[in-house]
């Protein structure tokens, strides 16, 4: 099952073979139904202030300016704070037993502020050694393709260490040189954000073969598992349009395509930005009751 207008199956999701078998949290095996779809459960903010929250209106969490962004021509730093945000359990309009990780209220999870590799490109090589090979003129050609396909709704699971057309995924830092577009840079730090967070095991597979028991470790982001909504400052979802497939985009996605066509999504005095992140869940649910973990 996957809701009307919010997409079609990713790439790298399971077969359509509706059967599966698990092994329940007691190890006792049953046989159900798969059940995949994709649900908003997290928001991820990009701010030049430290520590300034826009999700909770502006609230700065901490007074330590240490760290201070900027954006300045293709050259940026930004922080990031990633939060969760089940909302479907928040307004009690659904809650499905899958791949359930605990969260069922607004949560603040990570904050860049507090990590050191965020503002050390050095540091960062540590978790992501890759980035010597994917930040390099050599990866331009494999990653031009990537912002084709990802812009044609078709991101690719083989293109792992591109970030579409946003610009280079890496490395895992909020320094962003070469983008020009604000909100192509906030979209690439948060992109950034997701993947350090796989690195790190933070952040979970939900999808595929290997996770419709139980969600898998995954070094490498899953990049189709994941959609973005803007929220903030002009939200990306509009309530007076009936489509809703207009409330999200593919991660790296041209922002001629989501951005321009409604004259920008900035505004003066407002480039931070926060986006909602949609991820994509497949589970096993037993017939008889309860799904796989």
């Amino acid at each position: 099952m996957i809701p009307d207008g919010i997409g079609k199956k990713p790439d790298g999701a399971s077969n359509n073979n509706p059967v599966c078998a698990c092994t329940d949290n007691l190890g006792v095996p049953y046989v159900g139904t798969k059940l995949s779809y994709f649900a908003p459960l997290r928001l991820i903010e990009t701010t030049r202030l430290p520590y300034c929250s826009p999700s909770l209106g502006g609230v700065t969490l901490q007074d330590d300016f240490t760290g201070l962004g900027f954006k300045q021509d293709d050259r940026g730093f930004w922080h990031s704070h990633y939060f969760a945000f089940p909302l479907m359990e928040m307004l009690e309009i659904l809650y499905i037993d899958c791949h359930q990780d605990g969260y069922v209220d607004l949560d603040l999870m990570y904050l860049s502020e507090v990590d050191p590799t965020w503002s050390n490109d050095i540091l960062a090589l540590l978790l992501s050694p890759e980035a010597i090979l994917f930040a390099t003129p050599l990866a331009v050609p494999w990653c031009a393709t990537d912002c084709a396909l990802v812009s044609a709704d078709k991101a690719p699971e083989s293109t792992f260490g591109c970030a579409g057309c946003d610009g280079n995924l890496y490395p895992f830092t909020g320094r962003v040189i070469g983008q020009i577009d604000t909100v192509a840079q906030t979209s690439l730090i948060a992109q950034r954000m997701v993947s350090s967070l796989h690195r790190k095991g933070l952040s979970k597979k939900t999808m595929g073969t290997e996770a419709v028991c139980k969600a898998s470790y995954a070094p490498f982001t899953p990049r189709s598992q994941y959609k973005f909504s803007m929220i903030y400052p002009k939200a990306e979802a509009d309530e007076t349009q009936n489509d809703v497939s207009g409330c999200c985009h593919p991660m790296g996605q041209s922002t001629n395509l989501w951005c321009l066509p409604v004259g920008g999504r900035m505004r003066p005095g407002k480039e931070d930005a926060v986006y909602m992140l949609w991820q994509f869940k497949e589970c096993c649910m037993n017939l008889l009751g309860g799904t796989g973990s």
